[in-house]
């Protein structure tokens, strides 16, 4: 029979690893008993000790069956088992802690049931970040933003405090998140050798045919330590093929949902209404005069775009550099200021708009 309030979970990520870390929570003493009964597996401490009367935070050496391991008792009711992190050492301790009365749950509602109010937001936002950057700034709302979230839940928190909160919600929700940056453009110009440049490696498909991409295409990476998400879409142009039709619709549907647009012109080949339509959709965009290393067709020098394309050549790397950089300006133009609390979790986020 399971025990009241008894949990086990693995602390640390999926795989193999040279360490796994266990925490169990609960009646500690019980769980000892009932494991004995059955004749189970159970910690046996060098000191002769019962793992629920070990000193707190203190590092105790034993074995678990066969396996020798240490242990801390970190409070009370809560141990941490570090094993081995081969997959077949975690599944016989787990095993033996659930035949004892354990329940197995996963580490994020273990943080729910046993963390203060806020912090296990704070340590999933953490688990799922992607850069040293980020990590730095998730610690930072980890130390001062529990209290603001007390406070607004009681509807305490101060009329500033929320307008600040507000304005830095879209940079709280990519710390975790990555930032979506969609390449568009005609048929055809380098759409995919340019996000290869910029990537470093080649992720995206690229084939000296018109329409080859006929999916959205993407990959993650880091600029200036923030995520983002390059994502290459099928030539946009005017099409009967219904295949290619679809892949265009859902292009342009990607466009209209990313933090940023970037519009791909190859600026050797002649313009057209179709092309300059895309422009028109999209005045935000970040415009760029692809394969500059060529001659550039004349038709373009008669255009007015509300922002000046940046000329870029994939094959020689010119521009790749002004590129990146503008990605960064744009996406992240400003920090919060030092003290500034704001929304990282979903559930932040929520409690965040329920404010008048």
């Amino acid at each position: 029979m399971p025990l009241a309030n008894t949990t086990v979970c693995v602390l640390t990520p999926t795989g193999r690893g040279a360490v796994a870390t266990i925490r169990v929570c609960g009646q500690l003493k019980a769980l000892r008993q009932k494991a004995e009964e059955a004749e189970v597996p159970f910690f046996i401490a060098r000191n002769g000790t019962p793992a629920e009367k070990q000193t707190l935070h203190r590092i105790v050496f034993g074995s678990w069956g066969d396996e020798d391991l240490v242990i801390c008792r970190t409070a009370e009711e809560c141990l941490e088992i570090h094993s081995h992190g081969g997959k077949l050492a975690v599944a016989r301790i787990l095993e033996s802690l659930v035949e004892a009365g354990a329940k197995r749950i996963c580490w994020e509602s273990a943080f729910n049931l046993h963390s203060e109010t806020w912090l296990a937001d704070y340590h999933v936002a953490l688990s799922r970040c992607t850069t040293e950057r980020t990590a730095e700034f998730l610690l930072q709302q980890m130390h001062q933003g529990g209290s603001f979230w007390d406070r607004l839940q009681q509807g305490a928190a101060s009329i500033n405090e929320i307008s600040s909160a507000r304005k830095w919600t879209l940079f709280g929700q990519h710390l975790v998140t990555p930032w979506e940056v969609v390449i568009g453009g005609p048929a055809n110009v380098g759409k995919s050798s340019l996000i290869n440049r910029m990537l470093g490696y080649e992720r995206a498909i690229v084939f000296d045919q018109p329409g080859t991409t006929r999916d959205v295409v993407s990959a993650d990476t880091a600029i200036d330590g923030w995520p983002v998400r390059f994502s290459d879409t099928a030539g946009q142009r005017q099409t009967r093929d219904a295949l290619e039709t679809q892949g265009i619709t859902y292009a342009i549907a990607k466009l209209q949902q990313a933090d940023l647009q970037i519009l791909v012109f190859d600026q050797s080949q002649e313009t057209d209404e179709f092309t300059l339509s895309l422009s028109a959709e999209f005045p935000e965009a970040i415009l760029i005069f692809h394969k500059s290393d060529l001659p550039m067709n004349s038709s373009w020098e008669q255009i007015e775009f509300p922002i000046s394309p940046l000329p870029v050549s994939s094959k020689t790397g010119e521009g790749i550099e002004a590129v990146i950089s503008k990605i960064s300006d744009r996406l992240v133009p400003a920090l919060p200021p030092e003290g500034a609390v704001y929304p990282v979790s979903k559930s932040q986020r929520k409690l965040l708009e329920k404010q008048i």
